[in-house]
């Protein structure tokens, strides 16, 4: 599973997915972060971004195909009685989306039901009157212009993805982060802000936590912070509910040196083996200001979480502090915390 289904996914679990309505709000949540992503990244070509965002249009178009309705047995019907030999029932046009620019929309009815066999019948008896003798030359259309314009999206997709394309051609200067959905995209509320990929430090990093000084870091609540081992590594395994952050302090002294300028923070961490949550970050700086809350799909891989600030010029009057959330489904799950430094963002 790539990094765009997976993000798409983990939205789907925070609410019912079989509502068409919420599947169309995550879709475009999904566009969003997708097109600051883009934004951020002024050395792209147009055609590499126009290329992600059909890729993106694409992955969703396979997940929604998950979502058509099967077809289901008929009810056993009553002995027949005698009736003149009935002409084939045509299948209705397809609907016209308003919206076909974002993503292909896919009906659901519920074909058991009363209701929706009486008004299928109604629309069909409307159109058998309308034209008669026609029915088998539309249906026999309408049938071959569904498997050509399946055809064109397999064909589209396969071209505009990359996946034809040597790997000289394809766009591999830069390392993107994976997409992640912001908790605002999709949960009422609650601001968030996300990374500028592409970003890179200019000068030394400065670090803001290490596993070799836990004096820093504050577990309130239900919060649990515990310095481990793991071979050669050191690293601060954290815990807690849904709602209670692990706070790392950021010394004043740091936020001197960052006063004024774009910072660039990077959280290593790494999910327990054979797992992986979700997190949200958030932090505040007291006069500089925040960081919003910014949420992330961590994996059993070590790996860097970025996020950038944009730091006023102002003299900080004292420290500050960054909450991770290990967890925010609330499932249990542990975070495992390497590091967390900062720099001087790249402009």
């Amino acid at each position: 599973m790539d990094a765009i289904e997976k993000a798409i996914r983990n939205a789907f679990d925070k609410g019912d997915a079989r509502e068409r309505a919420f599947r169309e709000k995550v879709y475009r949540s999904a566009f969003a972060a997708l097109e600051r992503t883009l934004q951020a990244r002024a050395d792209m070509p147009e055609e590499a971004k126009r290329a992600r965002r059909d890729g993106l249009k694409a992955k969703i178009t396979e997940i929604e195909t998950e979502f058509m309705p099967a077809a289901r047995t008929a009810a056993p019907k009553p002995e027949p009685r005698p009736q003149p030999a009935a002409e084939p029932r045509p299948r209705p046009t397809p609907r016209r989306d308003d919206d076909a620019d974002f993503v292909p929309r896919v009906e659901r009815e519920d074909r058991a039901s009363p209701a929706a066999a009486a008004t299928a019948k109604e629309t069909a008896r409307r159109i058998k009157a309308a034209l008669p003798g026609r029915q088998r030359p539309f249906a026999m259309i309408y049938l071959v212009a569904t498997l050509v314009a399946f055809a064109g999206i397999g064909i589209w997709w396969a071209m505009s993805s990359g996946i034809l394309l040597s790997s000289e051609e394809r766009d591999t200067s830069v390392r993107n982060p994976p997409l992640t959905l912001q908790e605002e995209d999709y949960s009422a509320g609650e601001a968030g802000s996300g990374a500028q990929p592409g970003s890179r430090p200019r000068g030394d990093w400065i670090t803001v936590f290490s596993p070799a000084d836990p004096t820093t870091v504050a577990a309130p609540g239900n919060a649990s912070a515990e310095v481990m081992q793991d071979g050669e590594n050191r690293f601060l395994r954290i815990g807690s509910s849904a709602d209670t952050g692990v706070v790392f302090d950021v010394g004043q002294g740091i936020l001197e040196t960052l006063a004024g300028r774009r910072a660039i923070f990077a959280v290593n961490a790494r999910a327990e083996d054979g797992t992986e949550t979700q997190i949200s970050i958030s932090c505040h700086f007291g006069a500089l200001g925040d960081c919003g809350r910014t949420r992330y799909v961590v994996g059993a891989t070590r790996a860097d979480y970025l996020f950038e600030v944009d730091f006023p010029e102002a003299a900080p009057d004292g420290g500050g502090t960054i909450a991770i959330v290990p967890d925010v489904n609330g499932q249990g799950r542990v975070l495992d915390v390497f590091a967390i430094r900062a720099a001087v963002a790249s402009q």
